[in-house]
């Protein structure tokens, strides 16, 4: 027997104006499903809340517990690791301070220093993207970009580094082995993996990133359950890589101090020259001349950090280090641990680092096979920044505001296509003064560089009418 149709007036796509909602078990399953559907998106828009926040308290957590490690390093005489803790300490809290003052307006920076100074700079970003607060015109990152690199500052900066050097006091032959420093080696490795996690996680749950770049962002599955899996297999994966890297590290520092610098400072330095070849050095960010180069140097050791010692799956964006290169890191960790193991001769040794690449491979494993399969390609993709951005821009034909995000990056990568931009300013300049788009604010009219309007009328209206 065929369902009946409830008729409801101005709600629907039928031919006269009204839609048909069909009734029984295929109506009642109809609208289940729309429930669940706004139940999933509800929670799981509480969940992101919710990591947001637990980040910004593990990250004062993690600062008390570095500060208590320098009192309790300088009573006990090792000050070299009380001071190497301070140092990091110091850093963290002066990159924070150097991207607040290159990327924010002269008005804003009394303010955003102090919270900076005070350590409560992550907790505010957290406030910022929590509450979904609009950029602030002439903040050149948004706020869930300006929040992510805050984070990289704390993580490459102090709580990678406070990990080793708490690790190789703990293990030094007459190191402190009672439960403080125990627990504050714990906490730093797992701040350190929840916040590789949740930066991947958070970035990829983002409706707003998904619309804008649905080739890339996407790849979590749509049931709650599984995404919680998947970011558990996030954790795992960046524990287990923060161990293998931190064994290595203590391990080949007990051989030989110039081994680790061959090793590590080695892999860095490859990976310069690979983005030197492959002209995509500069980093997206807007930032030109000598600070650009400065930026761009520091930008790429903070995100080779992050990927080589957290397995941070965000960064395998062409932007950023690239999703071959990301994926094979993973196993460069596993082969670089196993053999420092096996140079280093200690049986414990080796069959702690042998556990945990298998952990390691098993996680990263588990989290291809849960992540939705059509973004597979993204852990293998070869593409420079330039071209990742301009497949983005001529993909996006038809999706101005889509478009318009091309002049968030560094002029370097779109210049290859700087006629087709400028034709299409050309012809949308006066369309969006006239209707007056949202998202065609103060912020997102200050972008657009002068030289790229040659109708200096027209570029009058865009810097002046509101």
């Amino acid at each position: 027997m065929p369902h009946m149709a409830q008729i409801v007036p101005g709600q629907g796509k039928h031919s006269n104006g009204v839609e048909v909602r069909p009734q029984g078990v295929g109506g009642i399953r109809h609208r289940v499903s729309r429930r669940l559907s706004r139940a999933i998106k509800r929670n799981s828009n509480l969940l992101a809340r919710a990591e947001l926040f637990a980040v910004a308290f593990l990250s004062v957590a993690d600062m008390v517990s570095d500060l208590v490690m320098i009192a309790r390093y300088y009573q006990s005489d090792k000050l070299s690791y009380a001071l190497s803790t301070l140092i990091c300490v110091g850093i963290n809290l002066t990159l924070q301070s150097l991207q607040v003052f290159f990327t924010r307006p002269l008005a804003s920076q009394p303010m955003e220093q102090l919270f900076v100074w005070l350590l409560v700079k992550p907790g505010v970003d957290a406030y910022r993207v929590a509450s979904k607060s609009e950029t602030e015109a002439g903040v050149a990152l948004n706020t869930r970009t300006e929040m992510t690199g805050i984070r990289m500052m704390e993580l490459v900066a102090e709580s990678i580094p406070g990990s080793v050097i708490q690790a190789m006091a703990f293990f030094a032959v007459n190191g402190d082995r009672s439960m403080i420093p125990l627990l504050s080696l714990s906490s730093s490795v797992v701040f350190s993996a929840f916040i590789s996690a949740q930066m991947s996680y958070e970035w990829d749950a983002s409706d707003e990133k998904r619309k804008a770049e649905p080739e890339f962002y996407g790849y979590l599955p749509t049931r709650l359950t599984a995404r919680c899996f998947a970011l558990l297999q996030l954790f795992f994966l960046a524990a287990f890589n923060l161990l293998l890297r931190s064994i290595s590290f203590v391990v080949l520092a007990q051989m030989s101090t110039s081994t680790v610098m061959v090793v590590f400072g080695g892999e860095f330095a490859f990976f310069l020259l690979y983005k030197i070849a492959t002209d995509d050095f500069m980093h997206w960010l807007p930032v030109y001349g000598m600070p650009g180069v400065v930026l761009s140097f520091v930008a790429r050791l903070i995100m080779k950090v992050a990927v080589d010692w957290v397995a941070c799956v965000q960064f395998r964006n062409p932007t950023e280090v690239g999703g071959l290169y990301w994926s094979l890191t993973i196993f460069a960790t596993c082969a670089i641990a196993i053999c420092s193991a096996l140079a280093h001769g200690d049986s414990g040794i080796t069959l702690i680092v042998v556990s945990a690449c298998a952990g390691q491979l098993v996680a990263f494993a588990l989290f291809l096979f849960t992540i939705n399969l059509d973004y597979l390609a993204t852990f293998y993709d070869t593409r420079t920044s330039s071209r990742y951005n301009i497949d983005f821009y001529f993909g996006a034909e038809g999706d101005d505001e889509c478009r318009f995000s091309i002049f968030s990056n560094h002029e370097r990568i779109w210049l290859p296509i700087k006629d087709d931009i400028k034709t299409w300013l050309d012809e949308s300049l006066p369309r969006w003064l006239e209707e007056s788009p949202p998202w065609f604010n103060d912020n997102k009219r200050s972008l657009i560089p002068e030289w790229l309007v040659e109708d200096k009328t027209l570029l009058s209206r865009v810097q002046s009418e509101p």
